[in-house]
């Protein structure tokens, strides 16, 4: 078993999962991305800006399907715990999803303008509604595989860092620029640019997402065939009862909701008070601000590995809160008329306060489950993978609700272009600088709490070995 030795942390061979299958594992994290996060950072842009749908329509769907998540994902975490078959539990549910979810991802952006309100909201809703289906048959195997790729809680870590450097790749080079190639020049105009690029989108993710599924082999230890089954029920019950990951899930929901619940707002403020309302810039500074957030997460990775290593994952984690609320108070000084670069300050600091939190605490998530196997006598990945994904979709789905009502109730208007309401862009720049901090608060204070040490996770894995009869 791998030693503690700070900086010398040696991972064991048993442990070590090569690059090959860390690679493989990262085509379905970088189709993930698009996946996740197309839908929740363009929704607006899209049916708002584009084709003219209510705001308050459009974040009302991606709330109501959270609340459908709230079903599907716990009961696809069950699933895939219980399930068993020669290509293991989580393959086939991956591979599976993967091609659904690119379906339904290229049916939504086929939704024409010019419908009514009515007609719109039912149809992108039950679209919806079947894509983030899709989705959880997808990412929530996917996730808990990479939480059982590893006994080793530092190599758990690399293994998160791939599959955020994966997420952070698209978000670089693909996902980041949807906007601004809906306006390429390829097109006819926006509306068969929105078509197309959610097309070719689409089926891409399709290709990458079901690399995992074909080529990892999936080795489902002899302890975990042996395990009885657990209902779904029973099985939330004993995740929720998990006071370190309650810890965990709490600050993560905290930290992103407060963030998400302004942050796709400054797309009015950047493009009708610093560019005004040139959607040619937009497009250009919108695709070159989202792939900074990228940029900053792909730069703060190995930093994390390193300093997790020294000083654990806690105390690195505790800094993520720091960096959000650094990056929300240089939203007060960053939104200057014809000065767009300045925007890329704020979106830097906060990535790199998230990236410690999308590395970090599934790694930590990781840890949990080892803790909760010597409690419960069972391994769930599944099941704490999905009441963290639907944390997770949650999160950005209620505040992108509330970010719908702020922008309608501000009076913002696509057609009345820089001649937005009087404060209007300004009460946006103060939203943004000031509510994530109180998010990154209670993030701070959930992280200092968090009670599994790594040397208390080295005292667990050897009970659990004696336990399994493993030397």
């Amino acid at each position: 078993m791998s030693k503690i030795s700070g900086t010398n942390h040696v991972i064991d061979s048993k442990d070590k999962v090569s690059f090959v299958k860390k690679i493989l594992y990262g085509c379905g994290s970088f189709a993930d991305m698009t996946l996740q996060w197309t839908l929740v950072a363009f929704a607006l842009a899209i049916f708002n800006m584009e084709l003219g749908y209510s705001a308050v329509l459009v974040g009302s769907v991606l709330a109501i399907t959270r609340l459908w998540d709230a079903i599907t994902d716990p009961l696809m975490g069950s699933i895939s715990d219980n399930f068993r078959s020669k290509f293991g539990r989580r393959r086939p549910f991956i591979g599976i999803g993967a091609v659904c979810s690119g379906i339904f991802f290229i049916a939504i952006w086929f939704i024409p303008a010019g419908m009514t309100d009515t007609s719109f909201f039912i149809i992108f809703l039950t679209l919806s509604l079947l894509f983030y289906t899709s989705y959880t048959v997808f990412t929530v195997p996917l996730l808990a595989l990479g939480y059982e790729m590893s006994a080793d809680i530092h190599e758990r870590t690399n293994i998160m860092n791939v599959r955020v450097f994966a997420n952070s790749l698209n978000g670089i080079f693909m996902f980041s620029w949807f906007f601004a190639l809906v306006h390429s020049e390829f097109w006819s105009g926006p509306s068969e640019g929105i078509r197309m690029v959610g097309l070719i989108f689409g089926l891409v993710m399709i290709v990458l997402g079901i690399i995992p599924a074909l080529t990892i082999k999936e080795t489902t230890k002899s302890f975990v065939k042996k395990q009885e089954k657990v209902s779904v029920i029973k099985s939330v019950k004993f995740t929720f009862s998990s006071k370190p990951f309650v810890l965990l899930v709490v600050a993560f929901f905290m930290a992103l909701f407060a963030y998400n619940t302004v942050a796709t707002a400054y797309i009015y403020p950047l493009r009708y008070y610093v560019l005004e309302d040139n959607a040619t810039l937009f497009g250009k500074w919108n695709g070159l601000i989202e792939s900074s957030h990228h940029i900053a997460t792909v730069l703060m990775l190995w930093p994390i590995s390193q300093l997790s290593k020294k000083f654990g994952k806690r105390v690195v984690c505790l800094l993520a809160p720091i960096f959000l609320v650094l990056g929300s108070l240089a939203n007060f000084i960053c939104y200057v008329p014809d000065v767009p670069f300045l925007v890329l300050i704020p979106r830097f600091l906060v990535a790199s306060g998230i990236a410690g939190l999308f590395v970090l605490v599934p790694s930590m998530i990781a840890d949990v489950v080892d803790f909760d196997e010597l409690k419960t006598g069972t391994r769930r990945e599944g099941m704490f993978g999905a009441i963290f994904s639907w944390v997770l979709k949650l999160a950005l789905a209620i505040a992108l609700l509330i970010n719908g009502y702020i922008v309608d109730g501000l009076g913002v208007d696509n057609a009345l272009g820089i001649n937005q309401p009087e404060g209007s862009m300004e009460t946006i720049i103060i939203l943004l600088a000031t509510i994530p901090i109180i998010g990154a608060f209670f993030a701070f204070y959930c992280i200092y709490k968090y009670p599994l040490s790594e040397k208390k996770m080295y005292a667990i894995r050897t009970e659990l070995e004696k336990r399994r009869g493993i030397s």
